[in-house]
C-alpha cells in the first residue's frame, strides 16, 4: 500500500490598515473584489449593486461576516464588488450598499475563517487580519 500527505498552502491572509473602523470594511471589500477580478474568466458584465446587512457580537466577527456575505454574493450572483457606496457601522451591526459588476468569478473562497482573526485599534489607526480558506 502507498499513501502520502501533501501540504497545501490553501489560505489567503488579508491584512488591512486604515484610519477608521469603517475604512477597514471598505478596504476589505475592495481587496476581495481585486482577488475575484484577478481570477475571473470572461469579460466584465453588467453593473450591479447589492445591499448587505450583517450582525455579530464584535467587530472582528462582523468583518468576517461581511466578507462571508460578499463571498456568498460572488458565488450565487456572480457579483464582483468594486466599491462600498454606503456603510453604517454600529457596535454589533453593519448596513451597506456595494457596487460592482456581474462576472464569472471563480469559487475562490471556500470559507472565511476565525483563525488569527483580529481587528483592533493601534497606533492611531485600525489593524485587521482575516484568513480565507481557498
Amino acid at each position: 500500500s502507498m499513501y502520502r500527505w501533501v501540504d497545501h498552502t490553501a489560505e489567503l491572509e488579508l491584512r488591512v490598515e486604515a484610519p477608521r473602523a469603517e475604512d477597514v470594511f471598505h478596504e476589505a471589500c475592495e481587496a476581495l473584489g481585486e482577488q475575484l477580478r484577478a481570477h475571473s474568466s470572461g469579460a466584465p458584465g453588467e453593473p450591479a449593486r447589492h445591499a448587505i446587512t450583517a450582525s455579530a457580537p464584535d467587530w472582528p466577527t462582523l468583518l468576517a461576516e461581511w466578507l462571508s456575505e460578499l463571498t456568498f454574493l460572488a458565488e450565487t450572483q456572480g457579483f464582483v464588488p468594486e466599491r462600498v457606496d454606503t456603510l453604517t457601522l454600529s457596535a454589533e451591526d453593519l448596513d451597506a450598499t456595494v457596487s460592482g459588476q456581474r462576472a464569472e468569478p471563480p469559487h475562490l473562497v471556500k470559507a472565511v475563517t476565525y483563525h488569527r482573526l483580529e481587528m483592533r485599534q493601534r497606533d492611531g489607526g485600525w489593524h485587521a487580519t482575516v484568513v480565507l480558506d481557498v
